[in-house]
């Protein structure tokens, strides 16, 4: 494992198919690696003990539990309180998906799940109630092409995903297009 390639390729063809199937049994993991998969439980165990592995959770979709609304706010804090960290105030409001410190013009980037817009209002009013909050700004989401990618692991970011992890069910196989549109 090199400076820039933290993990073997063997243990980035491991994450790549549990980024997309984390159920997948040892024994299916270790046939996809050419392993046993005892190796292969060995070889998960590493990487959950190092950190790499930070857990495993069910992808609820968000509109089935009734958070349709999907935003972006975008959060600056008042002028000489820069050194205060908001993002305990933010963990607070449940509606908050993410919470991001950022360079640029906003100090955080928050995004925000919400029932309607009347929810998403009174979410955002709970943001700028906070002490520090100068001011926040929201963007809210059309439509959303893709969520939760898999880390492009062991080549280079710009290359086609290869085939070893499995397709989650449900998923439309890839088609090509002609060009820009």
């Amino acid at each position: 494992m090199g400076k820039t390639d933290p993990v073997s390729q063997t243990d980035a063809r491991l994450l790549r198919i549990l980024q997309v199937e984390g159920r997948r049994s040892y024994a299916d993991l270790g046939s996809d690696l050419g392993m046993a998969g005892p190796s292969a439980h060995e070889r998960v165990k590493k990487l959950e003990a190092k950190g790499v592995i930070r857990g495993y959770s069910a992808h609820v979709d968000p509109r089935a539990v009734g958070l349709g609304v999907l935003a972006f706010t975008w959060v600056t804090q008042a002028p000489g309180t820069i050194t205060i960290d908001l993002m305990p105030r933010f963990e607070e409001i449940l509606e908050i998906e993410e919470c991001h410190h950022v360079a640029g013009e906003a100090d955080y980037i928050l995004k925000i799940r919400s029932r309607d817009m009347e929810h998403l209002g009174d979410v955002i009013r709970r943001v700028q109630i906070i002490p520090n909050v100068f001011s926040t700004q929201t963007d809210v989401v059309f439509t959303t092409g893709f969520e939760r990618r898999p880390l492009p692991l062991g080549r280079p970011a710009e290359e086609k995903p290869a085939e070893d992890a499995p397709k989650p069910a449900g998923e439309a196989p890839e088609t090509v297009s002609g060009g820009d549109s």
